[in-house]
C-alpha cells in the first residue's frame, strides 16, 4: 500500500469519528477487523462489535472530536497521535458517567492495513488524565 494511501486512510478514521459518521467509519475497515481499546482492555472482533463500541462511544460522549496530530505509514502499517476532547456523559466500560468535560487528552493508535482497510487497530491513550479531568483520580 502506496503511503498517501494508508494517510488517507488515518485521516479519514478521525474525519468519521469526529462527525459521528459510523457508517463512514465502519467502511474503513475490514469485515475481520478487531479494534482493541488497550485502557479498557476491550476488544471488539469484525464489523458488528465495531459498530456497537462506535455507537456506545458516540452515546457516552456526544460531543467527541479527535484530531490527528501527527501520521504516519509504512507498507501495510500506519501510526497516528490524536487528542480527544469531549464531555462524559454515560457510563465508559467499569466506569460511571460523571458529567464532566475532558480536553487535549493524547493518544495513538497503531493500524495494520489490508487492501486499503484497516484490519487491525490498537489505541494507547492517556486515561489516568482522563479521568483527572472527570473527577475520578485526584489531580
Amino acid at each position: 500500500m502506496a503511503t498517501a494511501e494508508g494517510e488517507r486512510v488515518l485521516e479519514a478514521w478521525a474525519t468519521a469519528l469526529t462527525a459521528h459518521d459510523t457508517e463512514g467509519f465502519l467502511a474503513l475497515f475490514t469485515e475481520d477487523c478487531v479494534y482493541e481499546a488497550v485502557p479498557f482492555g476491550a476488544v471488539s472482533h469484525g464489523k458488528a462489535a465495531l459498530h456497537a463500541w462506535v455507537e456506545h462511544t458516540f452515546t457516552s460522549t456526544p460531543d467527541f472530536t479527535v484530531t490527528v496530530t501527527t501520521r504516519f505509514a509504512v507498507g501495510n502499517g500506519a501510526v497516528m497521535e490524536w487528542v480527544m476532547s469531549g464531555t462524559h456523559s454515560g457510563d465508559y466500560p467499569g466506569i460511571p458517567a460523571t458529567g464532566k468535560r475532558y480536553a487535549a487528552i493524547r493518544g495513538a493508535t497503531v493500524v495494520e492495513l489490508q487492501g486499503g482497510k484497516i484490519h487491525r487497530s490498537s489505541h494507547y491513550w492517556d486515561a489516568a488524565t482522563l479521568m483527572k479531568q472527570v473527577g475520578l483520580l485526584p489531580t
